[in-house]
């Protein structure tokens, strides 16, 4: 008489177990996806920022580089400038404020610069001010 010795060899995974792993694969997938999306947004608002900077310093330089008087004030101007940022432009917002430190100043003739230097991307506005005090040269 011969006995048949079935074995329950179990060499793989069921299908659950199967689908439970890639369940959690792709938990973590969708993760680091995210992380990577917020990680590209950050590095362009950074950028962008560099960008806004650089605009706000060089608009400081030209009105710096004007005589006294012809830095007038009240006054307060503003412009459109275009930014090439990768294959696209990025329109900024810069807004220039004159105004007269009070005569209790130290030195009557002196002129405070706001250049304000605006932006907006993906809905949210951001803006980046450089500030600036010129005063009257010396003559004796």
């Amino acid at each position: 008489m011969k006995r048949q010795i079935f074995l329950s060899i179990k060499n793989g995974f069921t299908l659950l177990e199967l689908l439970v792993a890639m369940l959690i694969l792709m938990i973590g997938l969708l993760g680091m996806l995210n992380a990577i999306n917020l990680a590209i947004a950050a590095g362009v608002r950074n950028e962008m920022r560099n960008q806004a900077v650089a605009i706000g310093e060089e608009k400081m330089a030209q009105k710096k580089g004007l005589p006294y008087d012809a830095i007038s004030t009240p006054t307060q101007q503003s412009e459109k400038v275009s930014s090439a940022y990768r294959s696209s432009f990025v329109n900024y917002s810069v807004a220039y404020r004159v105004e007269e430190i009070p005569p209790g100043a130290l030195n009557p003739d002196t002129k405070r610069i706001n250049i304000g230097v605006r932006w907006r991307y993906k809905g949210n506005n951001y803006e980046h001010v450089v500030s600036s005090i010129v005063t009257r040269p010396f003559t004796q």
